[in-house]
């Protein structure tokens, strides 16, 4: 069922249906502040490596099933990486295939942006993920090598 999915960068007409998904999983965010983050993310003309990213998993019927926020960093420790401090997905008919899908295109995502390992953050819904130019959360979730 995972190939009836489309996933890629948010688009406006999403950022409401995604604003419920990032709702009902619980992070601190109200929706002036997610339409802000969205506004952002959208007045860029061009892909950078450099930047955040908010991509989504829709399902045929135009239902938002999955989100992530993607941010290349480094550590020393790692090098260069690809952070992802939301991963989401809500359903209760394909949580795997959603998952799968979302998870094969941060990879993809990863090697475009020559990152060494996918830091997926683990689920802190009490408070919304550090901007850009803040200090990275520390290394809890998974950690995903590239190779």
């Amino acid at each position: 069922m995972a190939s009836a999915y489309v996933v890629g960068p948010i688009d406006a007409s999403q950022i409401e249906r995604a604003y419920c998904l990032v709702s009902a999983v619980g992070y601190d965010i109200d929706v002036d502040g997610w339409r802000q983050v969205c506004a952002t993310n959208l007045l860029r003309n061009y892909p950078s490596p450099y930047v955040e990213d908010i991509v989504v998993v829709e399902d045929p019927r135009g239902y938002v099933r999955g989100i992530a926020i993607l941010r290349a960093r480094h550590s020393e420790r790692l090098g260069r990486y690809l952070s992802v401090p939301v991963f989401a997905s809500i359903t209760a008919a394909d949580a795997r295939g959603v998952c799968e899908t979302l998870l094969r295109y941060i990879r993809t995502a990863a090697r475009k942006k020559q990152c060494n390992a996918i830091h997926i953050a683990s689920l802190r819904t009490n408070r919304w993920p550090v901007g850009a130019g803040e200090t990275e959360m520390e290394f809890d979730g998974i950690l995903i090598p590239l190779r």
